[in-house]
């Protein structure tokens, strides 16, 4: 399609900043229903962040290792540098209003398309469509670019520019993250009815199956602990499903592909490609790689023995060397069991975590469900279960922040790198990037501190 290229050519070469395209005279605008869903077809509308991953505690990674990254964004997320971009536009921001961007010309597309009995199937499918990639791609930019949610000061603190139109002259400011979030969740709400329940043939495509996932995860992060039980409820509800893990090889270099994932996977985003997610130098902290118990599968499926004290990660869902960080059935259940227990519902809690890792344990191994009574001491097991599951799913980053905000489970993280130590204290301002220098110059935005 002519238009795809010629977006694509405005997104990467036409503008000064993403925020602010600029079309050529070759754009041309999608006018029916099968050209607009083939521009949300576009593989990036699949692509996720990844900055994230790395500034994270997954990884242990030493000068050398550092040193060897591609990118400077790369180098720099990893050490929580003052300039983390050295004047570049990062991959992450680019690709999610890149997203975000072509979901708003599809729904102002749409708004110019009469709904008939015989196109309505089709036209609610693409807008609930477009609603759902714009809401993920907001979300996404939130939790990299935006300081953690707290309900007593979300309407002071910023969150992101909601570009809301496909009209280049349009300006945006940064509005609160109180505003980010009431947009997000309205969008998704209007989204769900209009989308398949589930997809069962284009597995790329969003479904009500999705708009629910990303409604409990978004509920969890804002700690809307009766929402995200009840919509993750809805997701276990839809497809309860896990693979057992027995049935996997234990010593494949890709042990799941992605039609054995397809059991779980609810909506697949694979991340952005980054060099230090297939680096051989780029190591697994030993700190996650310790809480696997002797008989979780996990640790022999997820991981892969590099030698020199070296492992790196090789349990993707895609069943390649790409970053799965799509939805899952698991994280559901780790969603749905973690609300119960700070809900109270002790006996609901342990019920679903001791029934995710019976599918992780190795079948040769005695296994025993885990019991007990103390309600703190039941979030810190599903935490650390969520640890287990979800690694290097892009994931621990918002878990920090969100959790950093309660003393009971702040973490600070610390890495040595350059002959010096490198710290990242539970409430610092490091843990939203810094908007891109340009937007922040062409469109008057307020920048993050960086403390």
């Amino acid at each position: 399609m002519n238009y795809i290229k010629t977006a694509v050519l405005i997104l990467f070469f036409s503008c000064k900043g993403d925020l602010d395209i600029k079309p050529d005279q070759g754009l041309l605008i999608p006018t029916k229903l099968e050209d607009m869903q083939a521009l949300l077809d576009n593989v990036e509308m699949n692509r996720a962040p990844g900055l994230h991953m790395i500034a994270g505690e997954e990884y242990a990674i030493t000068t050398e290792g550092v040193t060897s990254l591609r990118t400077a964004p790369e180098r720099n997320s990893y050490l929580w540098a003052d300039d983390v971009y050295e004047g570049s536009v990062p991959s992450d921001w680019r690709i999610l209003y890149e997203q975000v961007f072509y979901a708003n010309v599809v729904l102002d597309g749409l708004n110019t398309i009469e709904v008939t009995e015989e196109n309505r199937s089709v036209w609610n499918q693409l807008k609930g469509s477009a609603l759902f990639f714009r809401s993920l791609a907001f979300y996404q930019l939130i939790v990299e670019y935006a300081m953690p949610y707290e309900k007593g000061s979300a309407d002071k603190v910023p969150g992101i520019p909601l570009k809301l139109s496909s009209d280049i002259n349009e300006k945006v400011e940064r509005v609160s993250i109180r505003d980010c979030f009431k947009k997000i969740l309205s969008d998704l709400d209007e989204a769900g009815p209009l989308l398949e329940t589930v997809q069962s043939v284009y597995l790329t495509r969003p479904s009500r199956h999705a708009v629910y996932a990303l409604l409990a995860r978004i509920a969890l992060y804002m700690q809307e602990y009766g929402t995200a039980e009840k919509y993750a409820d809805r997701c276990i509800t839809l497809s309860p499903g896990l693979m057992d893990y027995n049935g996997l090889s234990r010593t494949s270099s890709r042990p799941i592909s992605f039609a054995q994932a397809g059991e779980e996977v609810i909506f697949p985003q694979f991340m952005l490609t980054y060099s230090f997610a297939t680096s051989s130098r780029a190591g697994i902290s030993e700190d996650l790689l310790s809480v696997y118990e002797t008989g979780d599968l996990r640790r022999i499926i997820f991981f892969r023995d590099r030698g020199n004290g070296v492992f790196t990660f090789k349990g993707n869902y895609s069943g390649t060397s790409s970053m799965f960080l799509g939805t899952t059935t698991a994280e559901m259940y780790l969603i749905r069991s973690e609300c119960r227990a700070r809900l109270d519902d002790i006996e609901g809690a342990l019920a679903d975590v001791n029934h995710l890792r019976k599918m992780r344990w190795d079948s040769n191994v005695p296994y025993q469900d885990v019991s007990m009574e103390d309600r703190e001491e039941v979030i810190r097991f599903i935490l650390l279960e969520r640890r287990k599951e979800l690694a290097m799913r892009g994931l621990r980053w918002s878990d920090l922040k969100r959790l950093n905000r309660d003393s009971r489970f702040e973490t600070t993280l610390e890495r040595t790198a350059y002959d010096r130590t490198h710290i990242l204290a539970p409430q610092s301002d490091r843990y939203a990037f810094p908007i891109p220098q340009i937007e922040v110059d062409i469109n008057n935005l307020a920048q993050n501190k960086r403390d």
